[in-house]
């Protein structure tokens, strides 16, 4: 068995829960799911066909077992309260900022189109540009890792968030074809058909700014202030049903700063208010 551990620590607020829905933990299917989703996120090239056979296969499904498993072991975690929208005054349980936990992934040495080293790259890019619990698309739930061991010994050092470092990730897990840096961003570059669903469609990197989960909050809220249904159409919106944000900011150690990852816009309804010019005013407002 080839095995990976990640000491991980919360770094904001992480708001998530059990199987109640309302009281905050940890559990290792939502790390799982998370990882799922970005993995099939990056995967755009894909058809939806080809998609759900290979997630299926890595993930597992009704007819596959999945090619790795994962095991959570918390180290220090304290509960407590903190704000869901740092604008407003109103908090909630979560998880503390400073908590600790490992994170066990396991392949068994058999497999080789999925190996250790790829659930390394997978989670790593996970813990950049995703993160978990509410408000994950606006920088609550992040989680950087600490240092990592397993068998056999990773090579792993504590890099910074960089589109080169992002890069290199993307390389291992065999999609650097399909991207490519683009000046101050990674861009989606295959030129086949895509799938109408949330591939990843570009990644950017901002500046460090201890107060940027403020910042995230109060961006978030003047737009849907001043935008209304063309914020919804284009931004998410949580009211008669559900749209989640295509732009998904994550923050990062490093005095924090923001990743922006901008997804492929798949509304649920008013697509004909979709406006990717206030997607892009919103990112920079978060960047600059």
């Amino acid at each position: 068995m080839q095995t990976i551990i990640f000491e991980c620590e919360i770094i904001t607020p992480m708001f998530l829960a059990g199987a109640d829905g309302i009281t905050p933990e940890l559990r290792a299917p939502s790390i799982k799911g998370v990882m799922r989703f970005w993995w099939r996120a990056m995967n755009g090239h894909l058809s939806l066909s080809q998609l759900k056979e290979r997630e299926g296969i890595i993930f597992g499904d009704t007819s596959n077992r999945s090619k790795f498993t994962i095991h959570l072991e918390e180290i220090s975690i304290n509960k407590g309260r903190a704000k869901l929208m740092p604008h407003k005054d109103r908090d909630q349980e979560c998880i503390n900022v400073g908590g600790k936990f490992n994170v066990t992934l396991s392949v068994p040495v058999e497999i080789t189109d999925w190996d250790i080293k790829k659930c390394q790259a997978l989670f790593e890019l996970v813990c950049w540009l995703g993160d978990f619990g509410k408000r994950a698309r606006r920088g609550m739930g992040s989680v950087d890792i600490i240092k990592c061991s397993g068998t056999p010994q990773p090579q792993w050092e504590k890099r910074p968030a960089t589109l080169e470092n992002i890069m290199a990730l993307f390389q291992i897990l065999s999609l650097g074809s399909y991207y490519t840096i683009d000046g101050n961003k990674i861009k989606n570059i295959y030129n086949g058909s895509m799938e109408y669903y949330p591939w990843i469609r570009q990644i950017q990197v901002g500046a460090a700014n201890n107060g940027i989960l403020q910042k995230i909050s109060q961006t978030t809220h003047d737009f849907k202030k001043n935008n209304g249904f063309v914020y919804e159409a284009s931004l998410g919106h949580a009211s008669q049903g559900r749209f989640a944000s295509p732009i998904y900011v994550s923050v990062v150690q490093g005095s924090l700063k923001p990743i922006i990852t901008s997804l492929n816009t798949i509304p649920d309804r008013n697509s004909r208010d979709i406006s990717l010019r206030l997607q892009e005013d919103f990112k920079n407002e978060i960047l600059k």
